[in-house]
């Protein structure tokens, strides 16, 4: 086998990826997006017993850590078990945590921990094609000392660090800065209505009178995005969301957990690009269903 932190090139046929995450619907998006960027040996575990015995019992070269504060699994607790693990290298491997609760903080967590990566949701597959090159191509060094275990936690992220502070010896001369694909995907028009959208509903749960017509505004404008790009799938989308928030909201009906799950999947559409068929339809029938649910009850 060889050392998960030795640079190589990224073969995505050859991969072999665990895909840890307690919610169902979250850990099968993941694998559709995996498999349109042409990695098909994807396992997948919900907690962290299924994680462990994976890792055990079948070869595995990066680990992805879907985890949000409250799920079922301890997302930084799994990691840092696994960096105490006594088989070298398992406690090696590459993980990318990704969250839609994204902070500095929860960086700083998990660079603590020993996460090597962060990606924030709704996923964009340029980013996380951009993480998977990072953790395959340019891993970062694995430091074991009495203080510290995990990957070298100086390095920015995403981009490298080439400033005065850098060891001498480390800086390379003319290198390029990386960008992040996941700071331009979150500035695309669709990306930035959908991030107004979801301050505008949170109003809805608090009952504030002008939230609705707020959110009904906005969703017109997101409509009119999707059919200019030819985006039937995410107008279809947004139409039923418009449908659900004009009937529940007079009623007193909004229910958070319906509200958080629509709008995740509207966001996940408008960050996966068209010619992601697989993960696109995954996403639109899941929502579809939730929706129709509610507007049944």
């Amino acid at each position: 086998m060889h050392d998960p932190r030795k640079p190589r090139p990224l073969k995505p046929r050859t991969l072999q990826v665990l895909v840890v995450d307690a919610n169902t619907f979250s850990r099968g998006l993941i694998a559709d997006i995996l498999r349109s960027l042409n990695v098909t040996n994807i396992a997948s575990a919900r907690n962290e017993d299924m994680a462990n015995t994976f890792l055990i019992e079948r070869p595995t070269d990066v680990i992805m850590l879907s985890w949000e504060e409250g799920d079922s699994i301890d997302g930084l607790s799994f990691v840092r078990q696994l960096r105490k693990n006594e088989h070298d290298r398992l406690r090696r491997l590459p993980v990318v945590l990704i969250t839609a609760g994204l902070t500095r903080q929860m960086v700083i967590n998990g660079r603590d921990a020993g996460v090597d990566e962060f990606l924030a949701k709704p996923i964009s597959p340029m980013a996380l094609s951009q993480r998977l090159e990072m953790v395959v191509e340019t891993p970062r060094p694995f430091v074991d000392c009495n203080v510290f275990l995990g990957p070298c936690r100086r390095r920015k992220n995403p981009a490298d660090y080439y400033g005065a502070k850098r060891r001498a010896g480390e800086r390379v001369s003319e290198r390029p800065a990386m960008i992040d694909q996941d700071e331009i995907a979150a500035q695309t028009p669709i990306r930035l209505i959908m991030a107004q959208l979801r301050e505008t509903c949170a109003h809805l749960r608090a009952s504030r009178p002008e939230a609705l017509a707020s959110t009904i505004e906005q969703i017109k404008i997101a409509k009119g995005i999707a059919i200019e790009s030819k985006d039937h799938t995410l107008h279809a989308g947004l139409a039923s969301f418009e449908s659900y928030v004009g009937v529940a909201t007079p009623l007193g009906q909004i229910e958070e957990p319906a509200l958080n799950t629509a709008l995740t999947a509207l966001e996940q559409l408008a960050a996966l690009t068209q010619n992601y068929a697989e993960a696109r339809d995954s996403v639109a029938i899941a929502l579809g269903k939730a929706i129709q649910k509610k507007l049944a009850a």
